[in-house]
């Protein structure tokens, strides 16, 4: 039990929520990211990325986060995601 409660402690309590599933905070997402859309869409589960190339298919690598962290978004990607 102890392992247990130091390992949610370390793991920041994360939930298990992956990229695309619907959130509402980012300790919901396996990944610690949950984001809105740009043009209003409920808040997702994302992941950092450095190339869209990291992202699912009909993801691009764009769209900055408050903490200017680039992340997988699931529409056109803006001129910083490639």
């Amino acid at each position: 039990m102890r392992v247990l409660v130091l390992g949610m402690i370390l793991l920041g309590c994360r939930g298990d929520g992956v990229l695309g599933d619907p959130c509402s905070r980012d300790t919901d997402c396996a990944a610690g990211l949950c984001v809105a859309g740009a043009d209003g869409d409920a808040p997702v589960c994302t992941k950092s990325c450095a190339t869209s190339e990291e992202c699912p298919e009909g993801w691009t690598c764009s769209g900055a986060t408050q903490d200017r962290v680039l992340i997988c978004v699931h529409r056109a990607s803006t001129p910083f995601g490639h």
